[in-house]
């Protein structure tokens, strides 16, 4: 019993990381419909940055580290919006052709990676090291300020996304494009801005993980399949649904890696999202359209 406690413990730690790593990705398709493929590239470029700054060559702390990254993913995720995203909207059958876009991105920021950063796996340092012992469980440092952090990034972009004035016009972009357009929002500009904060919550992700999972020019592709599955069985666009169905699986993933191996996961996602999609074909929670 103590030990199943803390393999929950631990999945619901994992959980809210998830969370953090699909907003990103709900967040875009909830303003732009658009499926970004290259979301788990992005995840990896966060954690080669990460590393660079850290472990790599500038030897900085995580907390100067994280002032330099959130800032430059942000600029990032607003470039490659312009450049690539931008200039395709409006035309016929756009939603396509800009989901193409970003696989070949995709495929490109990885062989980048690969390049710039050889195949060998980089690994960073867990932002806090050593374990602690309460009530008879052992929780690493590590997980313990990865699930605080993540929660905080979270509830952030909730009360961004609820209290402020770029989030509201992101929810009524999200809802009517057009109409929004109509009373005076700037869509372009909040294309963009979503872009940025999704990078941001990409690569977060990627830094929170890499202790864990260590980093490789293809990391990305299992984030984003990961990532993929939580917003799908959430409800495409709806946050609280991502919330709830990240706790679910981190819990899944973490019961299924200590039973039968972390091979297993990524099936038994799969299969649990084949099920509630059996009842639910628009997911657990209805998003912000219909």
């Amino acid at each position: 019993m103590h030990q199943i406690i803390e393999i929950l413990i631990s999945g619901i730690m994992l959980g809210a990381v998830y969370a953090l790593l699909a907003f990103g990705l709900s967040l875009v398709y909830g303003v732009t419909r658009i499926l970004n493929f290259a979301y788990g590239a992005i995840y990896a470029v966060g954690g080669y940055l990460a590393w660079v700054l850290t472990v790599g060559y500038l030897e900085l702390n995580y907390a100067v580290t994280f002032l330099i990254l959130i800032p430059t993913l942000f600029v990032l995720g607003m470039a490659l919006e312009r450049l690539l995203i931008r200039p395709l909207r409006w035309k016929p059958g756009w939603n396509i052709t800009t989901m193409m876009v970003t696989l070949g991105l995709a495929f490109f920021i990885d062989n980048a990676n690969l390049i710039g950063f050889g195949p060998e796996n980089k690994v960073l340092p867990p932002l806090v090291p050593g374990k602690v012992e309460a009530f008879g469980f052992v929780l690493s440092y590590h997980k313990i300020v990865i699930f605080l952090l993540a929660i905080v990034f979270v509830l952030g972009l909730e009360l961004f996304l609820r209290k402020t004035r770029y989030g509201q016009a992101m929810r009524a972009v999200a809802q009517d494009m057009q109409g929004a357009n109509m009373v005076g929002i700037n869509v372009n500009q909040i294309f963009g801005y979503a872009f940025g904060l999704s990078a941001v919550l990409a690569g977060l992700a990627g830094v929170l993980l890499a202790p864990i999972h260590l980093i490789s020019p293809f990391v990305g592709w299992i984030p984003f399949l990961k990532a993929f599955v939580i917003v799908v069985l959430g409800g495409l666009g709806s946050t609280r649904g991502t919330l709830v169905a990240a706790f679910i699986l981190g819990i899944i993933e973490s019961y299924t890696t200590f039973w039968v191996g972390a091979s297993w996961t990524i099936p038994l996602w799969l299969l649990t999202l084949l099920a509630i999609l059996i009842f639910r074909p628009s997911g657990l929670f209805g998003g912000w359209t219909r």
